[in-house]
């Protein structure tokens, strides 16, 4: 890899090792693991072509870019000098940046490398003979080994390398905190597959929809690839999703439905919305889809039909998305298939959109390799092994999944064991591959884990790990050694929701093994779906059967599928089902299955007493329950989990039942049911879920005595008026859910003993409506109510209020006792003001009001640390510099909130009412300002209100808006443009100072987008070299797009920012709007000098400087709206362009943004050239205290042609004083369209003495590009002064920063708006 390609390239991880020892070996694997699963990894390689600057290049392109330094230690590793070198280099950027150090020793202990004993020492005595002269230099490879060792890393010992290299992936994923899809540690054969896919993907990607199908034969290795695919792309789109499983899940009852929530959560980025019906996720999936570029791979689909009724046809896609479907069809899609998908006119050039990739099986050596792999943990083969290897690979035929199953199955036998494998295998035919991954089911250990998996391949699979484990551990198994034992056989996977997931051909393999236990099917341990049936109908069962699932409504809808007969059941209701059907089941059919522990019976209904009904049970899952209560003589002691959903029950049981080993209790929509039971008999439950019970309208005293309850789901049930006061005796109660409970308006103010309650959802009811419910919300205490606010426990961290009719009167003054608050949701209550307490919840990051449409002042919210010393070095002036301190440091939602006009210390918005005429004439230099009511927007709370004049506070700055079509006579300098240059009066006093601007700008609306993006002011000091900039957060609309309005700004200014002689240029970027007329006057006073009059260019914070690079780096790598503006970006490693809003790009210390809008330069660069591709400029003096520069550089440039890929535009700098050159090239680059112009701004971060004074640079930009102008600009970052004011005395910062800044804060605010929108869509 040459050294141009590093410095285009972004990594997580450095990959340090000895590359005789590793490199085609251990650290070839490991590093293979990790780009599989999305983890820029960068190779250290010996062979790497090495130029005179190499160490400088390596340590600024990848040292100082990279997250994590992962160092192999092997047997000659310190043989090595250039290692060595490089671990010294390592450690140093650690002890100066948040660098992470992951030492692996790989063949050798940690105290050889520490104390360099052994193959260490014998390195060393060579080293010490050929650098006698160096003694320092070996001394320093010493230390460095000794403080590496003492890191504690990660040690190989006796563990197989696939299993270390595994450990090393999940340790690198938690540290880097990245969010991939699990896919295996050692991959054979897929790459050249996973490259093509990725080059369809990047093909015309910004403005083509693609839809690919992956097919092949079960257990291929479709699913990993999609995988592997998704997780190398995803940063590429701006959503995306992975649906697994989509067969089968379409296939439960609500299944689709599951599906579309999963959709839609995925691409939302946030929790599940309500989905009512398909139909309804249909058209909620459509709205998505269409504003945003997605990516989105649906797995295992047997059928088109399950595709229409997911996502319905004619679907919207926003150019550039990609669909991906895994599947055994290869037919799969078809042109007619593709014409109904796809809305033709609203998604652009569709045409040849559909793609097949088939995947081949495996060839002898990939597959000997992957068998290997799984069987020995490396590539390689004992030889007294490897005549049975290539034998058991044979019967494989190339399958991955039967390769992966049978190489751990024989993982650590003997060779007899493998001969006996062999022998078995060759007695059965190659195509049975079924056959072939039952051989590591017969590998397990002992019956407990045999009969472990066969209970999760009947009933558990897709269910989740913690939930199966309650069950299973109540059945006398171990279940959590027995899951892991599954797991380690690759029987089992756990996937990312902690669910346990196993292939479609081990779980069929796991029933045809129960199949062969006998001919007859009622001699069988476990029944499930017809077979269940069958036997209960023609009571045939037998004391083996040990388990039985059956859901009735299941098997009848497959057989009306069959005969193409359609049924309609209503939501929750299945009588009209069962009526229709009348299937003749009686209780004396489980009589003689005396070892029934398992039993699922959704929609059966049963006739007959229980008297001789199976007395083991441990889990009955009977969805659809029909009767009215539970019988007398049903024995349900022995049960650990009792879910009857959907049932008719009015009682649970009559008197008081006692199940001492019960944990779960799951009612939930239970329409029918009146009051809870009794828990006097269930001491240890620990989950009770009664959502939907709607007539539910009392819950038993005798739930005080569940000790052990830590989950109570009460949501919609709205019959519910009050909960017993012994509710506050659940002292481990973690989670109360009363979310929905309209009728509810009394919640007992014992509810403060809850020690452990962290959660407590209470929106949707009724507790602030009524005086009895306001009672325990009073702000003060009551001799009568008792209670108050303050008896909330302290404990909680998550309190959901929305939608409660939550008024002022009941808002505390004192929130004290919240202290431990993380999230406060108020949204939707016709609340006016908010307590100043709310700044003491120091923990609080989230606080929602949205829609609260009464609210109108915010007080100063809890401000995070590093947000404040970040806002307190910012020199920007006016809306952009606020407004992340509003919503970054307490992610504070607000829109929606129509009459708020105030928030404190960002906004304050006042009638023009309220000010005299003088005020107004001060203000904004206009004899009078008329009444006439007009339209203001609020950036803030994406509202419109229709008001009188209003004057509005931010940032110091004062404006209005108000109906007009001239500007004043007072203004000195006016024009028809949008920008305006003057020179200030020479004063008749060496102490007066300008003190303000005023503005009168006379607009009209150029584009009905100007909602989306708020135009901006800017005033330029270009003698200074000063640049101030105001956003406002409101916008007045002009009733038409000929009207006009005028936009009037008071604008005041330091002392010594404006002065005599100083040339000034005022200018509107007037996106969206027309400027018709421009005016600009100002004031001048007499002032005391300042004392400071820093004469530098800038400065700023170094730590929060670099703070906010690294947001930049963590939001803005998304492609992301900029108005209705786009431009081109070209990839040069794969020749493809994307049409693109800008985007600013973050690597190697460098900041680049490619930007269609002009902005004023002139005079704030040094070494401004027009039609020049060279500047140079020599280092100015400066202050001792510099501890690094920034150089920002913009380039102009227009395309010559379309002709974007024979060229490599790249930045050469060259410090001619110390003959150092840097060299920046990057993967992609903003082409402009023929004949127009594009800015290309970069800001460089120089340290140490890279510059100094005096020092004589040029920059020199090589490209095809016809460059237009150029210049750079350096600005120094200096060590904090003691003087707390230092940051604030000084006059400006780059640009490039304050570009940068403002478009990060414009993305976080957009993203929550349309969030916002979205929302606002679905409730309504």
């Amino acid at each position: 890899m040459a050294v141009s390609e590093i410095s285009r390239c972004s990594y997580h991880v450095f990959l340090s090792f000895r590359g005789e020892d590793t490199r085609k070996s251990f650290t070839g694997h490991l590093y293979t693991a990790l780009v599989h699963l999305g983890i820029q990894t960068f190779r250290d390689d010996e062979e790497i072509e090495r130029g005179n600057n190499i160490k400088d290049e390596i340590e600024k392109a990848i040292l100082h870019h990279s997250k994590i330094s992962i160092v192999v230690f092997s047997k000659n590793y310190a043989a090595s000098t250039w290692c060595l070198n490089e671990l010294v280099m390592i450690l140093e950027h650690k002890k100066s940046s948040k660098h992470i150090v992951l030492p692996v020793f790989y063949d050798v202990d940690p105290s050889q490398v520490k104390n360099q004993t052994g193959s260490y020492a014998e390195a060393f005595t060579q080293h010490e003979q050929n650098l006698e002269s160096a003694t320092n230099m070996v001394q320093r490879w010493r230390n460095a080994l000794k403080e590496v060792a003492d890191i504690g890393g990660m040690v190989l010992q006796d563990r197989h390398e696939s299993q270390f290299i595994q450990d090393i992936v999940k340790e690198v994923q938690n540290k880097l905190h990245l969010i991939s899809l699990y896919v295996p540690p050692y991959l054979v054969g897929i790459d050249p597959l996973v490259t093509q896919i990725n080059q369809w993907l990047e093909q015309d990607g910004a403005n083509k929809v693609g839809i690919a199908t992956i097919c092949g034969i079960g257990g291929i290795g479709k699913t990993t690839i999609a995988k592997v695919v998704y997780n190398q792309n995803i940063p590429r789109f701006e959503s995306f999703s992975f649906l697994a499983h989509v067969r089968e899940t379409s296939q439960d009852y609500n299944g689709l439905v599951r599906l579309q929530r999963q959709l839609i959560s995925d691409l939302l980025k946030e929790k599940s919305h309500k989905i009512y019906n398909i139909d309804n996720g249909i058209n909620k999936i459509k709205e998505i889809v269409y504003c945003r570029r997605v990516l989105l791979v649906l797995d295992d689909v047997d059928e088109l039909e399950k595709i229409r009724k997911l996502m319905g046809t004619q679907i919207p896609f926003h150019p550039g998305s990609k669909i991906i479907i895994t599947s055994r069809n290869r037919c799969l899609l078809n042109a007619h298939f593709i014409s109904q998908m796809f809305d033709l006119e609203a998604s652009t050039s569709c045409g040849g959109l559909s793609k097949l990739f088939e995947v081949k099986e495996l060839t002898s050596n990939e597959s000997l390799q992957l068998f290997n792999w799984y069987a020995f943990g490396h590539n390689s083969v004992p030889e007294s092994s490897m005549a049975y290897a290539r034998s058991l690979v044979k019967h494989c035929g190339g399958l991955p999944l039967a390769l992966q199953v049978l190489g751990s199955s024989l993982s650590s036998k003997s060779v007899s064991s493998w001969k006996s494998a062999l022998e078995k295998l060759e007695e059965i035919p190659d195509s049975k591959i079924q056959e072939i991954l039952r051989i590591s089911y017969d590998s397990l250990e002992d019956d407990h884990d045999k009969n472990l998996f066969l209970d999760i391949v009947c009933l558990f699979i897709g269910k989740d790990r913690e939930y199966t484990t309650t069950i299973l551990d109540g059945c006398d198994y171990y279940t959590t050694i027995g899951i892991e034992n599954l797991v380690g056989r690759s029987l089992l996977i756990i996937n990312e929701q902690n669910k346990l997931m196993m292939h479609q051909m081990i779980r069929d393999m796991g029933r045809e093994i129960i199949r062969q236990e006998s001919s007859d099917i009622g001699r069988r341990s476990r029944l499930w779906h017809k077979n269940a049936f069958d036997v209960i109908r023609e009571k045939i069962g037998s004391r083996t059967v040990k388990c039985l699932t059956i859901d009735l409504k299941g098997l009848l809808e497959d057989k009306a599928k069959r005969t193409n007969t359609t049924l309609h059941f209503p939501k929750h209701s299945k009588s009209q089902f069962l009526m229709a059907n009348d299937v003749d089941m009686e209780t004396q059919a489980f009589a003689k299955m005396k070892r029934l522990k398992l039993l699922q019976l959704d929609y059966v209904r049963l006739k007959g007493d229980f008297k001789e009904f199976p007395k083991r049970l441990r889990w009955l899952r009977w969805h659809g329950f029909c009767m009215q209560s539970c019988p007398v003589d049903f024995d349900i002691n022995e049960l650990v989990v009792l879910d009857m959903r959907n049932s008719k029950l009015k009682q649970v049981w009559k008197d008081t039942e006692c199940l001492p080993n019960l944990k779960i209790l799951n009612l939930n929509h239970s329409h029918s049911l009146l009051k809870t039971p009794s828990f006097s008999g269930i001491p240890s439950l620990e989950k009770l879920m009664l959502k939907d019970c709607i007539n539910l309208v009392e819950v038993d005293q005798s739930i005080g005595e569940l000790k052990m309850l830590t989950f109570l789901n009460l949501k919609d049930c709205t019959s519910l008026r009050k909960l017993p006061r012994t509710i506050g005796s659940l002292i481990s109660l973690a989670e109360l859910i009363l979310s929905g409970c309209s009728r509810l308006d009394d919640v007992p103010r014992e509810l403060h003993n809850m020690k452990s309650l962290k959660v407590l959802n209470l929106d949707e009811t009724s507790i602030c409506q009524t005086r009895l419910g306001l009672h325990w919300l009073l702000p003060k205490r009551s001799k009568e109510l008792g209670f108050s606010w303050a008896s909330l426990p302290c404990s909680l961290v998550k309190l959901n209020l929305e939608s409660c009719k939550l008024s002022d009167d009941v808002m505390p003054n004192d929130l004290y006792n919240l202290a431990s608050l993380k999230s406060l949701n108020l949204s939707r209550n016709p609340i006016r003001y908010l307590p100043e307490s709310i700044k003491k919840l120091t923990k609080l990051d989230e606080l929602l009001l949205t829609s609260c449409t009464e609210l109108q002042k915010i007080p100063k919210l809890p401000v995070l640390p590093n947000v404040f010393e970040f806002l307190t070095v910012s020199p920007f002036k006016g809306y952009w510099a606020i407004l992340p301190c509003f919503f970054s440091s307490t992610r504070c939602v607000i829109f929606g909130c129509e009459k708020l006009t105030e928030v404190e210390d960002l906004f304050k918005l006042e009638p023009i009412e309220n000010f005299e005429a003088e005020e107004i004439r001060r203000l904004f230099n206009v004899d009078s300002i008329k009444r006439n009511r007009l339209q203001l927007y609020s950036y803030l709370t994406d509202s419109i209100m229709l008001a009188t004049p209003q004057v509005l506070q931010e940032c110091g700055i004062t404006s209005t808006f108000v109906i007009g079509s001239e500007v004043p006579i007072v203004f000195k300098h006016r024009t028809n443009e949008h920008r305006i240059s003057f020179s200030l009066p020479t004063p008749s006093h060496p102490d007066e100072k300008i003190h303000r601007f005023s503005l009168c700008i006379v607009f009209s609306l150029a584009s009905d987008q100007i909602l989306e993006f708020l135009p901006s002011v800017h005033i330029f000091n270009k003698t200074k070299r000063i640049m101030q900039r105001y956003r406002s957060s409101f916008m007045g609309i002009p009733e038409a797009n000929d009207n006009t309005m005028l936009w009037l700004i008071h604008w005041p200014v330091t002392d010594c920012e404006f002065e005599g002689g100083d040339l000034v240029s005022c200018m509107v970027v007037p996106i969206h709007l027309s400027i018709r007329k421009f005016g600009v006057t100002y004031e001048s006073q007499h002032n005391v000098r300042n004392k400071y009059g820093f004469s530098h260019l800038s400065t700023g914070d170094e730590v929060a400087t670099r703070n906010m690079m690294m947001d930049l780096t963590k939001d803005l790598l998304s492609l992301e709206s900029y108005g209705n503006v786009k431009v081109q970006l070209c990839s040069y490693i794969e020749e493809s362009k994307v049409v693109a809003s800008p985007q600013v790009l973050y690597d190697y210390g460098i900041i680049t943004t490619f930007d269609p809008f002009p902005f004023d330069y002139i005079g704030h660069y040094h070494g401004h050239q027009a039609g020049k591709t060279e500047v140079s400029i020599s280092v100015p003096p400066n202050s001792s205290r510099k501890i690094s520069c920034f150089l920002n550089s913009i380039i102009i440039f227009s395309a010559k042609n379309n002709k974007t890929y024979r060229f490599l535009p790249c930045l050469e700098i060259v410090n001619e004083t110390k003959g150092t050159k840097w060299t920046y090239s990057k993967h992609f680059m903003g082409i402009p369209e023929t004949k127009n112009t594009l800015y290309w701004t970069t800001c460089w971060n120089f340290r140490g003495d890279e510059l100094e004074a005096g020092d004589h640079i040029s920059l020199r930009v090589l490209s095809n590009l016809s460059v237009l102008e150029f210049g750079i600009d350096l600005v120094y970052d200096y060590e904090l002064d003691d003087n707390p004011n230092f940051f604030s005395q000084l006059p400006w910062m780059s640009k490039c920063f304050k570009y940068l800044f403002g478009a990060f804060v414009l993305i976080s605010s957009k993203s929550q708006k349309n969030l916002y929108r979205l929302q606002s869509l679905v409730k309504c």
